[in-house]
């Protein structure tokens, strides 16, 4: 089963990633500069090469060793996070500053660090404290708080649709580990009054809002809300133009300018109007393979750390990747979130590759543990608490 796992998560990673690197080499050249159109493609074929080459190295590591540098890391990336407030440091993006520049090495977002570190933490913490799992406050209020610190810091550097995903996951996580459903349930109904309140007083979270609540009203006056629109029904002509075997590669008409951003949150419907439904459903195939081998690695890990962060970092690529395709197909408003493997992104793709990393390196410990004792793991059952 443990070897099944390796199969399912590795191979659907490796088919993410073609498909991802095919259609940036198609999507990329409206927007890459007429003297080099690859040029997109082949720094992204460069931070590829990167990520699997270091992503490798860090599947190697034992994962006792990834919880004795818990801490460290943790810190690191709220370091990270802060360095987005700091003038000179941080970089202005689409009026957001989610990105910073330091000395010697390219400019990233800071978010895709703090995502890992996080669930690093947050899995120390129980490991620290298995006993008190299903207790309120060494249970359900100090991790929390351990969760609060970066998700807010992510918020507050107006990249709110990452911070949420972040925050839905550890909670999602602790549930899975044992936090008790009766401490999370009502917080997750604060969270969510106060999300909606913060929401409210952002002019453009509000158009995002209204945009969805009237995606087929195309005589309002508010400019915003029908670029809003426009894009996602571009997207969904592209879905519909492709039926069932695609309009072949290369021969997308919505990526000439008709669909923004085409080449990164909203590849997947080049991918439908180039490659057809049955491309798209293998996308879609392959995200529940991989978290269908995060749940076996999950299930297997003896430790409670390994138990903890296998199931974080199995979320933390599925539920940016459900958010993603929701918004493509017009199922909830639009997010600035891209498609793990698939879209054009440097950090993201980086992060994403270390996360299965880490994933793998914790089933390799399994497998390990496995071989020496001769016996076959028994799953350990999430114990999900009322």
């Amino acid at each position: 089963m443990l070897r099944i796992a390796t199969i399912l998560i590795s191979c659907s990673v490796a088919l993410l990633i073609a498909i991802g690197m095919v259609m940036l080499a198609s999507t990329s050249f409206w927007v890459a500069s007429p003297e080099n159109p690859l040029s997109l493609f082949n720094k992204q074929v460069g931070i590829l090469t990167a990520a699997l080459a270091s992503g490798f190295l860090l599947m190697l590591l034992p994962p006792s060793q990834i919880r004795a540098l818990a801490m460290p890391l943790f810190i690191l990336g709220l370091l990270c996070l802060i360095a987005c407030y700091i003038p000179g440091i941080r970089v202005n993006r689409g009026g957001a500053f989610r990105w910073i520049d330091l000395p010697l090495l390219p400019q990233f977002q800071p978010s895709e660090i703090g995502k890992i570190t996080t669930l690093i933490g947050l899995a120390a913490f129980f490991a620290s404290h298995t006993a008190e799992i299903g207790r309120f406050f060494r249970g359900f209020v100090l991790p929390s708080l351990i969760v609060c610190v970066p998700v807010m810091l992510i918020f507050f550097e107006e990249d709110m649709d990452t911070a949420l995903a972040l925050g839905f996951v550890c909670m999602l996580t602790m549930w899975c580990i044992g936090t008790k459903t009766r401490f999370i349930i009502p917080s997750a109904m604060i969270a969510i009054c106060a999300v909606t309140f913060l929401i409210s007083l952002s002019l453009n979270r509000m158009r995002r809002i209204n945009s969805f609540t009237q995606l087929e009203n195309f005589t309002t006056s508010d400019k915003k809300i029908q670029d809003v629109n426009r894009q996602q029904w571009h997207a969904l002509l592209g879905y519909g133009t492709g039926g069932l075997h695609g309009e072949g590669l290369g021969n997308s008409r919505q990526k000439h300018g008709f669909l923004a951003e085409a080449h990164t949150d909203f590849i997947l419907p080049v991918v439908g109007e180039e490659l057809g439904l049955k491309c798209t459903l293998g996308v879609l195939f392959c995200y529940v393979g991989l978290g269908l081998g995060g749940l076996i690695v999950a299930m297997h890990a003896k430790q409670v750390f390994e138990r903890t962060l296998a199931t974080g970092l199995t979320l933390i690529i599925l539920v940016p990747a459900m958010i993603n395709i929701a918004v493509t197909t017009g199922s909830c408003p639009n997010a600035g979130l891209p498609l793990p493997f698939i879209s054009y992104g440097g950090t993201n793709l980086m992060f994403s590759i270390w996360s299965i990393a880490l994933l793998l390196g914790i089933n390799r410990q399994n497998i390990i543990q496995q071989a020496k004792t001769g016996e076959a793991f028994i799953p350990t059952p999430m114990p999900m608490k009322l």
